[in-house]
């Protein structure tokens, strides 16, 4: 994508990002009416410069255009979520808005279910999006009403207006984040399973689907903090999106009834893990950043995210710490004790290799 050089263009707000999609001149008018149409829900009110410019190009026939009108809704969404990844946690979401500006967030993997979600729940509540939820620091959201993407099997996705699907406007109230859900539809379950997950599990699926989190300095704790912010992350496990509505007065309760103090909510406590010590046998190699929760400790490396188990995570932290493998055997035994089988410096040995092969510790030169 380069700068666009046609003299015809509609400019659109993503996450808080004019986006201006120019088209040739040429188009003719019953696209540009189909194009502006499918961005109506994203239109931008009034005139200013873009913060970023994509092309809208497309053959004559008409399943190049609908192509055209696949593709343009992702580069919009590329270009909105690179010019807001220093300032904004970015969830692959759908989000939904009460009248008072309070967004829940649905989280989960494309083909998962959040445009279904979006349209059966946005007949009744603001849709803010069904790709992306933008929250910062405060927990301010940054909508980003962008078209439906409908699966038509093998053709282009259609691209759907909220009005076209039916969908409410956003409230006037500012947005603001109240509730992040992990979403599992399974058409064989028999009712709603609706819980709160253990930080330990929760970042490691939260994690793929997040844009730009291995490019922050802290980006467990980042996601740790707006997790104590909101209480807890939930799980929504569900047969079908309309056993959905029925949750939300559950999902759009006061944080301060949800929440917990800062450090420990309903996910659980944590703390984050000393940087490696200088010297010693060991550094934490791959790994960016680390907290220890209650289930051991979570490290990104790359853009992996893994839990460490108890023994792992005793090891890795003593090697971290600038111990010695026999200091490590210690520090292991002092904590569970002499293993019923086998000898700790056996199994400790095969531990730290582990750790070694998977990226999370490296033996100095």
């Amino acid at each position: 994508m380069g700068a666009v050089t046609s003299s015809a263009f509609i400019d659109v707000d993503a996450l808080g990002r004019r986006v201006r999609i120019g088209f040739d001149a040429k188009l003719d008018v019953t696209r540009v009416a189909r194009l502006r149409q499918a961005w109506s829900g994203a239109l931008a009110v009034s005139d200013g410069a873009p913060d970023a410019e994509v092309a809208f190009t497309c053959a004559e026939d008409g399943a190049s255009f609908e192509r055209a009108l696949e593709q343009t809704t992702i580069d919009v969404t590329l270009a909105a979520l690179a010019g807001v990844r220093e300032r904004a946690l970015l969830f692959h979401a759908a989000g939904l808005a009460d009248e008072r500006g309070r967004v829940v967030a649905f989280v989960g993997a494309s083909g998962r279910g959040k445009t279904t979600l979006s349209r059966t729940l946005g007949r009744d509540f603001g849709y803010v999006s069904d790709e992306t939820v933008s929250v910062d620091e405060a927990l301010r959201v940054r909508p980003y009403r962008k078209p439906l993407s409908v699966v038509r099997g093998d053709e282009p996705k259609e691209q759907l207006s909220p009005a076209t699907a039916g969908l409410r406007d956003l409230p006037e109230a500012p947005l603001t984040l109240n509730a992040l859900v992990l979403i599992d539809r399974d058409p064989a379950l028999e009712a709603v399973e609706l819980g709160w997950l253990p930080l330990e599990e929760a970042i490691p699926i939260l994690g793929p689907q997040m844009s730009y989190l291995r490019e922050r300095t802290t980006p467990l704790q980042d996601i740790a903090r707006l997790v104590d912010a909101l209480g807890g992350v939930r799980m929504l496990r569900y047969p079908d999106a309309s056993a959905v509505p029925p949750l939300m007065s559950t999902l759009f309760t006061d944080r301060e009834v949800a929440g917990g103090a800062p450090g420990s909510s309903a996910s659980g406590a944590w703390e984050p893990v000393p940087a490696a010590a200088a010297s010693g046998p060991y550094d934490t190699g791959d790994v960016t950043d680390a907290i220890r929760t209650g289930g051991g400790i979570v490290v990104m490396a790359g853009i992996q995210v893994l839990v460490l188990g108890e023994i792992a995570s005793e090891a890795w932290a003593s090697a971290t710490a600038g111990r010695d493998d026999e200091q490590i055997i210690a520090d292991v035994v002092a904590v569970y004790g002499t293993p019923p089988d086998g000898d700790a410096a056996t199994l400790v040995a095969g531990t730290l290799a582990e750790l070694i092969e998977a990226g999370v510790l490296r033996r100095r030169a």
